[in-house]
């Protein structure tokens, strides 16, 4: 193990504390809290004050120890700040407080929280801004009401998620203001506001309820950068990338962007676990609200999936489109680009992710359509060569695959209105399957019509050629039996989320089920 830089010098100094009434709302198993991004703030205008050339605007090594409790009735609070520096000029400060035993004369020093403050700078390598502007997979949407009441128990003053919290597998995506307040004279005006990184923190506290059974709160983090230093009274919107949720502490990374996709602040390798030992539980409902591993069939059938929740797309999406991809956009209406823009991410993910992971190509150098503007491609970032691959998109999905074979997929809305136009695109023998269907007649309509869809992509038909050139033999919950002009038969494969129903079908030997030699 490396040895650590030796402590060269250090200063202790008392602080004193303003408990303004808004830090009350801050609270843990109903006894208050001084919250972690204060001390921050803290410790960095201590540390501006005594050592005035210190870069406090990059973090790292934080750690958050024990609980500093805020008492009713408390006014001020007295605590003290070591500034210690290190041989390689690095500086770390800790927030301490003393405490003297009621039995005995002997006094407890406890720390709270320490940062460090390097003074060699880590070179950055911001996430590409397709990975932030949506969030990838199924969501689970929580009204910022529900939270607060039940998932982040705290006062109004720290119920800063303003609208939907959006949460998948995949991590959270969540839009928080910064209450209107002004700061106290004791906090740093490099750092910015405290409140939409700790409405992040809440966001990570939310994902850990859902896919971790755990309430964790934050007790570390590696390393955080304030580029921008966020106001009072705006609005920010937040990325929250799980890295580590098999053990604890959960780890994190973490991103504030304003609308125009400015990154503010990046927090990495955010540590978080269960500071109640066990004592506090997360609600029932909120591992129970639906399947975690949706779409499985579908991604086992392909080289890679992509899916994209419509509503989760942020306001600087658009910036993520190539030259020729603006070109097609800004012929469209409000709802096509909505639709477009899902699409456009899931295609570039797909692209990453065939790619060896690759982040470093800026997304408006991936392009996603062909020439003709209409049909989309999968291009590899590392060579010229493209993959076959397939989109769809309704009212809430954007749905992307590729393949290693022609690919298709469709993603409908269950409706009665497919059931109007029964007569152009299902034949006779398809009406009759799906008069008989144990489904009922519009699930198994639906198919049928989700089944021609994505057979139209597959094997590069017209949607009318593919009404008419591909029978549905068969039509089943989970997979179908189709026939292309009486000859190939193949098997489509259908996944349910709620009222959407998305189908594979694609030209591989796995789809194939049999080949009829022509007469």
């Amino acid at each position: 193990m490396e040895d650590l830089p030796q402590i060269t010098d250090t200063i202790r100094l008392p602080v004193h504390i303003d408990i303004h009434p808004y830090l009350l709302d801050h609270h843990v198993e109903g006894k208050g809290v001084l919250p972690a991004v204060e001390a921050m703030n803290l410790l960095g205008e201590t540390v501006k004050r005594f050592r005035p050339e210190t870069d406090i605007t990059d973090m790292t090594e934080a750690r958050f120890d024990k609980f500093l409790y805020i008492q009713p009735g408390m006014t001020q609070l007295t605590a003290y700040v070591d500034i210690e520096r290190h041989e390689n000029s690095d500086i770390t400060a800790k927030l301490l407080t003393k405490n003297r035993s009621k039995k005995s004369s002997i006094t407890r020093t406890k720390s709270h929280a320490s940062v460090c403050y390097p003074r060699k700078k880590i070179d950055f390598a911001d996430l590409p801004l397709d990975l932030s502007s949506a969030l990838e997979g199924i969501c689970v949407e929580i009204p910022p009401d529900k939270i607060y009441r039940e998932l982040v128990p705290f006062g109004p003053a720290y119920h800063n998620i303003q609208d939907a919290l959006y949460i998948s597998e995949y991590g959270a995506i969540a839009k928080a203001g910064s209450p209107k307040r002004k700061a106290p004279p004791d906090q740093p005006a490099q750092l910015g506001s405290p409140f939409p990184l700790d409405a992040a923190f809440h966001a990570a506290c939310v994902w850990g309820q859902r896919y971790g059974q755990t309430v964790a709160f934050p007790v570390g983090f590696s390393r955080r950068t304030v580029f921008n230093s966020t106001r009072s009274g705006e609005m920010y919107f937040m990325h929250i990338l799980p890295l580590q949720t098999n053990s604890t502490p959960f780890l994190f990374d973490m991103r504030i962007y304003d609308k125009d996709g400015n990154l503010y602040e990046e927090v990495r390798g955010v540590q978080m676990r269960d500071v109640s030992a066990g004592r506090v539980k997360p609600p029932a409902w909120i591992s129970k609200i639906e399947e975690k591993n949706p779409l499985k069939s579908i991604k086992l059938n392909c080289r890679a999936t992509s899916v994209i929740e419509l509503k989760t797309l942020m306001p600087f999406s658009e910036k993520i489109l190539s030259v020729h991809e603006r070109k097609h956009f800004q012929q469209m209406g409000e709802k096509q680009k909505r639709s477009y823009l899902g699409a456009r991410l899931a295609c570039k993910r797909l692209s990453r992710i065939l790619s060896g992971n690759d982040m470093l190509t800026l997304p408006s150098k991936i392009t996603t359509v062909d020439p003709d503007l209409e049909r989309p491609c999968c291009p590899l970032t590392d060579s010229d060569s493209a993959l076959p691959c397939s989109v769809s998109h309704d009212d809430r999905f954007a749905i992307a695959v590729a393949s290693d074979q022609r690919v298709g997929v469709d993603v409908e809305k269950t409706s009665g209105r497919v059931m109007k136009s029964r007569s152009l695109f299902m034949s006779k023998n398809e009406q009759t399957l799906v008069r008989a269907s144990p489904l009922g007649e519009i699930d198994a309509a639906v198919r049928i019509w989700s089944i021609k869809e994505a057979a139209a992509k597959a094997l590069d038909f017209t949607i009318a050629d593919s009404w008419n050139r591909v029978h549905v033999m068969d039509v089943g919950q989970c997979k179908s039996t189709i026939g292309i002009d009486g000859m190939d038969i193949y098997s489509a494969i259908h996944e349910r989320v709620d009222r959407h129903l998305f189908t594979l079908v694609c030209r591989s030997a796995s789809s194939r089920i049999h080949h009829a030699e022509k007469p």
